[in-house]
């Protein structure tokens, strides 16, 4: 995959969850995926991200701050704000696989309501 790829790939995720289509924001991944974030959920297949990616009442959203790809070790690192229940600040790194879907998510985020990426990363409150 190439860097090129890899943004169209994390842009299509972004816009099905913006659209609240939670299959086709799964599509985006592996039949057998591995998706965790380490210390609280982790899921197995694309049936499963199905369900995990329905979106609440009022809808989703996801801004990509950041998108990195390094095409030598197929390792992709984004940085991004989703807003849905709740609102998350946070980072992930992804892997795809041969057919271009994303095979190893692994999100680290941040709980915070009360501030946008910017006072988030500068510290305010």
């Amino acid at each position: 995959m190439t860097r090129s790829e890899f943004e169209r790939l994390i842009a299509r995720l972004g816009e099905a969850w913006a659209a609240g289509d939670a299959t086709a924001a799964a599509d985006c991944f592996a039949d057998r995926v591995d998706y965790a974030d380490p210390l609280r959920y982790r899921f197995g297949s694309r049936a499963e991200l199905e369900l995990f990616f329905e979106p609440p009442p009022g809808g989703h959203t996801t801004t990509w701050h950041r998108i990195l790809f390094d095409e030598a070790t197929q390792t992709g690192v984004v940085e991004y704000t989703y807003v849905g229940h709740h609102t998350y600040h946070g980072a992930a790194i992804a892997e795809p696989d041969a057919e271009g879907r994303i095979a190893r998510w692994r999100e680290w985020q941040h709980l915070d309501d009360g501030r946008d990426w910017e006072a988030f990363l500068a510290g305010r409150v």
